[in-house]
């Protein structure tokens, strides 16, 4: 019986020694964005939460997506005609911000050399389907705007969640 017992106790002192190392090598990720971008967004009033997505558009190349140009301009306030024939970048950023109409806002910034040359907004509302399928439902896409001024964009809803760390 002793014995039963000294070895469940060292099975035990084991089991708990495996998984003080399983925590000791976990490694948690931790994203670093571009400073550039999370000044530019913050002097708006919005954060990251996390990267979305990133487009490079070669030198001469813009015209070869016009819908999506014409989109930027018409919608976005954002006329890339000037940087027809360099090259542009496009990266979006999923903002911690969401509001009561939209659960997801993309912050999207241009980028032609080393200059921001523009941004805009795209509001949408992210559904998670019952086969576990995430889909993103487009809405509106606005030029740049403070968070602040939200109330002033009825059409968008209001502001529900904001980043603890503002």
């Amino acid at each position: 019986m002793q014995l039963n017992r000294f070895i469940f106790l060292i099975l035990l002192i084991l089991s708990v020694l495996s998984g003080c190392k399983e925590k000791e090598n976990k490694i948690e990720s931790i994203e670093h964005f571009n400073k550039q971008h999370v000044t530019y967004l913050n002097e708006y009033g919005w954060s990251i939460e996390r990267f979305a997505s990133e487009t490079n558009y070669a030198a001469g190349t813009l015209q070869s997506y016009e819908d999506h140009m014409n989109t930027i301009r018409t919608q976005g306030n954002v006329d890339l005609t000037p940087f027809i024939e360099e090259e542009v970048v496009e990266t979006g950023y999923i903002l911690n911000e969401k509001t009561d109409h939209y659960n997801q806002i993309v912050g999207y910034i241009l980028e032609s050399g080393e200059n921001i040359v523009g941004g805009y907004l795209e509001f949408n509302h992210e559904v998670k389907q019952i086969d576990g399928i995430i889909r993103i439902d487009k809405g509106e896409t606005t030029p740049m705007f403070n968070s602040n001024d939200m109330n002033e964009q009825s059409i968008l809803g209001h502001i529900v969640i904001h980043n603890n760390n503002k």
